[in-house]
């Protein structure tokens, strides 16, 4: 790594000839006019506005990012280039500023307003002299940094200037911007993996790397664009009701990189390369669409709104991905362990924490499963304690509540009022609030001095109630509501819906112990 400066004449140059540049995986231009303007007059007051780090590489990345409202040119040499890995927010606005030959892109998101130094303002530390303008805003007295560098329009307007103390101001403005240097530090390699982590350890206190926009910008050939084939592969998901990953392109990114290394750590991210990832892609494709059908025909997951770890995707993508186009269809004993591997997995909170390990250790043990070994995957078990559904209170957001939404959802619950069975996979696709209730109604516990309402709450209490059931059944304690429930399919309702026969006559007490246990019984069935 060197260290060194640039001044802003030099920069600017630098900038237009191409030499100077944003990759894609920098987040946009987001500062208002306000620290704009706070930067020129930092730079004014020669306060320090700290260093910037270029990545100097006689690579070119296929995809760069506007800088602000313009857009970049072609670099005038083949190399080398220098990427701007930290401190984009203050050359985009230094760049924007002063640059006069470059026209604003139309298509822009940025919204610019240029900076002007007020000409009769008085000098002063802590007030700014600089204020960023819309053309109805400016007077005589405002003099446009623009010009500052432009040899023509800084002699025409300093020109009309015949105040003695303006034109000193102007001289001082001039000779103070001319003079300034920026510190520079550049590190130069074309180890893609060092620049992924210096990137990530200087975003590590602002925006995270994105490693998919990283390794998409310096990766994929004019032949294979990995958004692109992102973006199918997501529609084609949206029939299956997991359009969701487009908005998740980094699972994708490390479902393909545990299909194509057995491995999903950010190195073998970084280490894949567009040959492998194009001749592959049809086995990565393969491996998702069949995780995916897994997921919804054999564990009910029907979207990725209620899948209680997105990371399991990433070993399942592995265990399913085969070059054959009819897919991977595991045998009867290979699709036993990897349901019996789902519920374990949900149910001992496996990826709530040490995630990598966890991937790597199932990534094995699906490898392993793939030549008809699940030893690994039979050693693991956990038990259910009754009290996980007193102690947890129904949140859609928590894993705790999609693992039991899943739970009854394997019952094929019916509708108390009518009979009927749920409509789950519209239900699970949407995973809306609205369609689940409390079996003794929350103002009913109210009245009966419930007062804790994370006993009110308990997953217990809760199960796939209908809107037009919940209004059926209101505030009415389930002594009363029962009489609602056609006779000839009580038991099969209250069956279908994990609730003991005898439940709604129970005391509230009485009932969750019970409805507990019973759903306890039916979660280690699916551990065991």
């Amino acid at each position: 790594m060197s260290l060194g400066s640039i001044t802003i004449r030099r920069l600017l140059q630098r900038v237009t000839d191409g030499e100077i540049r944003i990759p894609a995986f920098q987040r946009e231009f987001v500062w208002e006019p306000d620290r704009v303007q706070f930067l020129m007059d930092s730079i004014y007051k020669s306060f320090p506005i700290g260093t910037v780090l270029f990545w100097r590489t006689k690579e070119k990345l296929l995809h760069d990012r506007e800088l602000g409202p313009y857009v970049l040119p072609d670099p005038k040499k083949e190399y080398p280039i220098e990427y701007v890995l930290d401190g984009q927010q203050r050359i985009t606005s230094i760049f924007a500023t002063f640059q006069s030959e470059l026209t604003q892109n139309p298509k822009s998101d940025v919204s610019w307003l240029d900076i002007y130094f007020h000409l009769s303002s008085n000098a002063d530390d802590q007030d700014s002299q600089f204020a960023a303008l819309t053309p109805d805003q400016v007077t005589a007295d405002h003099f446009p940094l623009r010009a500052l560098f432009n040899v023509t329009e800084f002699g025409r307007i300093s020109r009309t200037i015949t105040n003695p103390e303006k034109q000193k101001k102007l001289d001082y403005l001039h000779a103070q911007f001319t003079e300034a240097v920026i510190p520079v530090e550049t590190v130069e390699t074309e180890d893609h993996s060092k620049i992924a982590l210096i990137f990530e350890r200087i975003n590590r206190g602002g925006v995270p790397l994105d490693t998919y926009q990283l390794l998409s910008a310096w990766t994929w050939s004019g032949d294979f664009d990995l958004r692109a084939k992102f973006d199918e592969l997501a529609a084609e998901l949206d029939s299956f009701g997991f359009s969701d990953v487009k908005d998740d392109p980094d699972l994708l990114l490390k479902c393909c990189a545990a299909v194509l290394k057995g491995d999903s750590s950010a190195k073998s991210i970084i280490d894949l390369k567009a040959s492998e990832v194009r001749d592959h892609f049809p086995s990565f494709r393969n491996g998702v669409l069949g995780a995916i059908e897994f997921l919804r025909n054999d564990c009910g997951v029907k979207s990725l709104k209620i899948m209680p770890y997105r990371s399991m995707l990433i070993p399942l993508s592995r265990c399913f991905a085969t070059e054959k186009t009819a897919g991977f269809h595991p045998n009867a004993a290979q699709r036993s362990a990897l349901v019996r591997w789902f519920w374990t997995s949900c149910f001992a909170r496996r990826y709530s924490s040490s995630v990598d390990t966890a991937i790597s250790q199932d990534i094995q043990a699906f490898d392993n499963l793939l030549k008809n070994d699940v030893s690994e995957l039979q050693k693991r078990s956990t038990t259910v304690s009754p009290e996980f559904f007193k102690e947890n209170s129904f949140l859609l957001t928590s894993v705790n509540t999609r693992v039991f939404v899943l739970l009854l959802a394997r019952e094929k619950p019916k509708s108390f009022m009518s009979g009927a069975s749920v409509g789950l996979d519209e239900v699970l696709a949407s995973c809306n609030r609205t369609e689940f209730h409390h079996i003794f109604p929350n103002n009913h516990l109210i009245a009966a001095k419930v007062d804790q309402r994370a006993r009110r709450f308990m997953l217990a209490n809760f199960s796939f109630l209908s809107q037009t059931d919940n209004r059926s059944i209101q505030d009415k304690a389930p002594k009363v509501y029962k009489a609602s429930i056609p006779t000839e399919q009580y038991d099969e309702i209250l069956g279908s819906n994990l609730i003991p026969p005898d439940g709604l006559d129970l005391s509230y007490d009485d009932f969750v112990d019970k409805r507990a246990q019973i759903l306890a019984d039916a979660a280690n069935a699916l551990t065991k």
